[in-house]
């Protein structure tokens, strides 16, 4: 059943012996409340699924012991709400685009990045999460100056769109607006984007589409300074937003700085592709 006068997030009332099962693009997961215990079991397809842009969500039976990765809860007789909570990735993403960005000289450029969303499962009252899962599992790359210095993240190839329109709606992602602002004296290559998506909080617009807050990348005139900068509220692209879940990690401003230090040796024109 497509719910397409309903959000995929909103909660469920599960009484024992019933069970629902998700559809969101490559990702089904289905989650069953027996006597005083649930039972999760989830499964991916490859790619983006057959129908990326819609999700659908259904009855289902009992999930049998044999079901793909199954898991079980213990939990309350009195734990019966359901919820699937949207939540951005848990590190920083280094989004490649497939084909390099230019930046001319006192230009700037909009590129919206989409990126695959995890699943917090909650049930309750009072609302407690059983575990995260990702909907899409991403490869593992390095972020830093040395093998010494820097953070485990994600690598994630996009298009790197700079039409909204072009950016298809998938009911698994989130798009982030990210702003390269070049003051400098020369050209801005833009071949990775080191994003920390873990800072960023998640909307949803009016029409069902999830946002995280955007990002402005400033490449200061003598190129030795930098700044990144989170922008506060919903992005003005998400009419009508609501906020669905909080960053999961407050942004601190050195950390910030380090994190565009490290875009730079990326982004500019003579950087380390590494």
């Amino acid at each position: 059943m497509n719910e397409t006068q309903d959000r995929w997030w909103a909660p469920v009332r599960v009484a024992i012996g019933e069970g629902w099962r998700w559809h969101l693009g490559p990702f089904h997961i289905t989650v069953y409340r027996a006597d005083n215990e649930w039972r999760i079991s989830h499964d991916r397809e490859e790619g983006d699924g057959p129908a990326p842009g819609l999700w659908s969500r259904e009855r289902s039976p009992e999930v049998p012991e044999d079901s793909p990765n199954l898991e079980r809860y213990a939990a309350g007789a009195d734990t019966e709400e359901l919820r699937l909570r949207p939540r951005v990735a848990d590190r920083s993403l280094v989004a490649l685009p497939r084909t390099p960005l230019y930046v001319l000289p006192g230009e700037q450029a909009k590129v919206y990045v989409s990126s695959p969303l995890w699943i917090d499962i909650e049930v309750g009252p009072p609302p407690r999460s059983l575990r995260e899962v990702p909907i899409k599992r991403l490869s593992d790359t390095w972020v830093g100056g040395s093998t010494i210095e820097g953070e485990v993240a994600y690598a994630l190839k996009t298009y790197g769109r700079v039409r909204l329109e072009e950016v298809p709606k998938r009911s698994h992602r989130c798009i982030t607006p990210v702003v390269f602002a070049n003051q400098g004296v020369d050209m801005l290559r833009v071949e990775r984007m080191n994003l920390p998506i873990p800072y960023l909080s998640l909307f949803a617009s009016a029409d069902g589409d999830l946002w995280s807050q955007g990002v402005l990348l400033e490449r200061s005139e003598d190129d030795e300074m930098a700044r990144l900068e989170i922008t506060p509220g919903a992005p003005p692209e998400a009419e009508g937003a609501e906020r669905v879940a909080e960053a999961r990690q407050k942004a601190e401003p050195k950390l910030l700085v380090r994190a565009f230090s490290s875009l730079l040796r990326t982004f500019g024109e003579n950087g380390d592709n590494g």
